[in-house]
């Protein structure tokens, strides 16, 4: 699959965290982050549902906003 850069910010602490957990298992901190972040992506499926709404819904919203200023 590929893969797309992105940034963020994380308090010192955090990356020592990171650095220490990554090279204790092997991993490059782009694959521990990338295990850990699905690994937290399991929600219920109602939560699941409603996410899937939100994000329709803001879809839609765009839209029209786009249209409204054509």
């Amino acid at each position: 699959m590929p893969k797309k850069i992105v940034s963020f910010t994380l308090s010192e602490k955090t990356v020592e965290k990171i650095d220490k957990t990554s090279k204790a298992v092997g991993m490059s901190r782009s694959e521990l982050l990338e295990l850990m972040i699905s690994k937290g992506f399991h929600f219920p499926k109602d939560t699941a549902a409603t996410l899937d709404k939100i994000s329709k819904l803001q879809t839609k919203m765009k839209e029209e906003i786009k249209k409204k200023g054509e």
